[in-house]
């Protein structure tokens, strides 16, 4: 026996087990492990409180987020964001995606205090094999200070930091406040940061919509975002890698496990800047940049909600684009490939070689709600990501015909009536330094001595200037301008033509009075403005303003109403559209611009059809052929589910009188034909009664009287739009 067991032994036998002994040396190992690591942990913390952040800062946090834009209908058009970031609360997480973040990062986080001890032992000794750092066991905590506060270097004083910070933060926040600020902090690729805006992006779904698959991959996303976002493939096996800690942790079972695994991996990856109804949405941001700021715009998470209908907007997108291809396609064949006026040199985006590239044809579509002022739709244009250059309210082109309106509003509030009759023959105008215009009727024919109504309705050039030349050009413009009409308008003579440019926009939103009663409305985008807070930093209501008396807007609308019935805009009526509605074609010199402008109680709609250069559309391809069809197409879409609704004639402005369609007098029971004629009873009325026999041969030799001017000398002045000319 050796000496030391003997010692043990006598040890043993001399100095027999101790109760109090026992219980003293357990207190004392008690007070130690109580009051020793915690006394510890305040030391390191009173040592380094200094060179920690202050958490106190995490009550005024307000991370980047992404501003968003709305229909009036809820759906989302489009988002500005330098960083991607929507901020949603834990509630708003899909379950799933919230038991694949435990699993895979924190399978104790609702144990711990901050600090998981298991978790440092395990990655130390990791370290320690490794040679280096290649662990750091961080819980989410740590992984949340460290996003927030501290630096992503690897080094243990760093992580010394790290496990007392998220002490500190534990000890101030709830379990659900330290996850809802994690999920919405981290870098997940592509410009997104936290699980909304990654679900969003990558899935097209709020965060609370996510598959289990789904959450899974968002999950793998923490470990390497961008590298997992070059290869997909890894990404994939991620994926499967955290399906299989959902799995370990009993969250979903093997069988789950096995059938999602298999699924291949289904992304959007290259989701960027993409907006529904993209003109629309470029208009609010650049107003949003200039009146709140780069900062606010796309940090700080504004919510915008606008006037558009997303559902009309659809119509207007497919309607104009069907139009414009059919042009298009037209064009291309009867045109040769290397006509300088339809076609430019430029680069073949597929062979990389210099060829011939074809111009294409463009248009513009505006929808108001003549009531409000509210923009339902727009389109400027058929690719928003070819050209963003919006021709809806950017681009100043001639109305033609469509500008004669305003020419007949002026008429009308001074004195005028439909039936009043005006001068459809040719004539030569004379203009400055010797010049002469000689404006022609666009079909070459001339009615003599025509009503108003008829000059509007069959869109005569001749009665129109006759008519402006007695009204006066400069009352014109005002009248005009007065409806809405933002441009600088020339007062000259050939104002009554449609000379001035305007954008599609405007003389939408002039025509709208005439829908609404004479009440001007300003167009309006934004109905309302909130902060991150759900604060409303801006709301706009309808502003309206009288402009015309009920009777002269009912008269025009009334006078409008028959350019569909009758006149050039009789093709909307040959394809379907049958409710009460006003409107008007216009077309420039050659085709070059081709418009219809139309309205009814419930949407005012502007139409702009023609190349950005002065260019010809093809010949005959005026506002009835090529605008007309994409205002029909429109409307006859989006007036499903509304009633019908008439204009109703203000009884104490207006009257209706039978007028004899051949004299324009007051008709008799000898007149064969007669029309129920609106009159202003502000304007003198009419009181003779019609004095024709009515006998054929009185109406032969009248009809011949009417055309004798005809026969019209050819040539004249050059083009002047400065001046007047035509």
């Amino acid at each position: 026996m050796t000496e030391k067991t003997k010692n043990f032994i006598r040890a043993y036998v001399y100095h027999p087990f101790s109760i109090s002994k026992a219980l003293l040396l357990s207190l004392a190992g008690f007070i130690a492990g109580v009051f020793i690591p915690p006394l510890i942990i305040f030391i390191t913390i009173t040592l380094y409180l200094p060179q920690l952040p202050d958490i106190e800062k995490l009550e005024d946090y307000k991370p980047p987020l992404i501003s968003e834009v709305y229909s009036s209908d809820g759906v989302k058009l489009g988002q500005f964001a330098g960083r991607r970031r929507i901020w949603v609360s834990l509630s708003e997480v899909s379950p799933y995606l919230v038991n694949a973040l435990l699993a895979i990062e924190d399978n104790d986080f609702y144990d711990h205090w901050g600090v998981s001890v298991n978790g440092i032992i395990r990655s130390f000794f990791k370290n320690i094999k490794a040679g280096r750092i290649v662990q750091g066991g961080s819980t989410i905590t740590m992984q949340l200070s460290k996003n927030l506060f501290l630096s992503s270097k690897k080094a243990y004083i760093r992580k010394l930091k790290e496990a007392l910070t998220s002490i500190l933060i534990e000890r101030q926040y709830s379990k659900s406040e330290i996850l809802e600020l994690y999920l919405n902090q981290n870098f997940l690729g592509k410009g997104c940061y936290g699980v909304e805006a990654a679900s969003q992006f990558y899935f097209e779904c709020p965060a609370e919509s996510l598959k289990i698959e789904e959450a899974a991959f968002i999950v793998g996303l923490l470990q390497r975002p961008s590298y997992y976002m070059r290869n997909l493939d890894g990404a994939r096996q991620r994926r499967n890698s955290v399906l299989a800690g959902m799995e370990r942790d009993a969250l979903i079972s093997p069988q789950q496990l096995d059938s999602l695994s298999k699924l291949p991996l289904v992304v959007n990856t290259n989701n960027y800047g993409r907006y529904k109804a993209p003109y629309f949405v470029e208009d609010v941001r650049r107003y949003l940049e200039a009146e709140y700021g780069e900062d606010a715009l796309y940090n700080g998470g504004l919510t915008i909600y606008t006037t558009l209908d997303y559902e009309v907007q659809k119509l207007v997108d497919t309607a104009l684009e069907r139009k414009l291809s059919s042009l298009q396609n037209w064009n291309e064949k009867i045109k040769h490939h290397d006509d300088t006026l339809y076609a430019y040199r430029g680069i073949d985006p597929e062979a990389g070689d210099s060829t011939w590239l074809w111009k294409q044809v463009q248009g513009a579509v505006v929808v108001i709600e003549p009531s409000t002022g509210y923009i339902k739709a727009m389109a400027g244009g058929r690719d928003f990501y070819t050209s963003q250059f919006n021709r809806a309210t950017q681009a100043r082109r001639q109305p033609g015909s469509a500008f004669k309106p305003f020419v007949y509003t002026a008429a009308m509030d001074n004195g005028w009536q439909p039936a009043d009759k005006v001068s459809d023959t040719p004539e030569t105008f004379p203009m400055e330094e010797g010049k002469e215009w000689r404006p022609k009727n666009y079909d070459g024919t001339y009615l003599g001595d025509i009503t108003l109504r008829t000059a509007l309705m069959k869109s005569k050039n001749l009665a129109t200037i006759h008519v402006a030349e007695k009204v006066g050009p400069q009352r014109i413009a005002e009248y005009a301008t007065r409806l809405g009409i933002d441009a600088q308008l020339e007062p000259y003579l050939s104002i009554a033509m449609g000379t001035s440019v305007v954008t599609p926009l405007d003389i939408t939103t002039a025509y709208c009075a005439f829908a609404n009663g004479g009440i001007k409305v300003e167009p309006i985008m934004i109905m309302r403005i909130e902060d991150s807070e759900g604060r409303i930093l801006e709301q706009n209501f309808p502003e309206r303003e009288e402009v015309l008396s009920q009777g002269v807007a009912y008269v025009m609308q009334n006078l409008m109403e028959s350019v569909l019935d009758h006149g050039t805009g009789y093709g909307a009526r040959l394809s379907g559209f049958d409710r009460p509605a006003g409107g008007k074609t216009g077309t420039t010199n050659d085709c070059t611009d081709a418009w219809f402008i139309g309205y009814t109680p419930q949407f005012c709609t502007g139409v702009w059809v023609g190349y950005d250069e002065i260019v010809s559309l093809g010949e005959s391809q005026t506002g009835s052929r090529a605008a007309l069809p994409v205002w029909t197409e429109i409307m006859l879409h989006c007036h499903e589910g509304y009633k019908r609704r008439e204009f109703v004639p203000p009884f104490d402005e207006v009257s209706f009188k039978n007028i004899c369609t051949e004299s324009g007098q007051l008709a008799t029971s000898r007149c064969p034909e007669t029309v129920k004629e609106v009159f202003l009873l502000k304007n003198p009325l009419p009181e003779e009664m019609c004095e024709l026999s009515h006998r054929e041969g009185e109406r032969e030799h009248r009809i011949i009287d009417n055309r004798k001017d005809q026969d019209f000398q050819k040539g004249g002045g050059k083009k002047d739009n400065r001046k007047g000319g035509l």
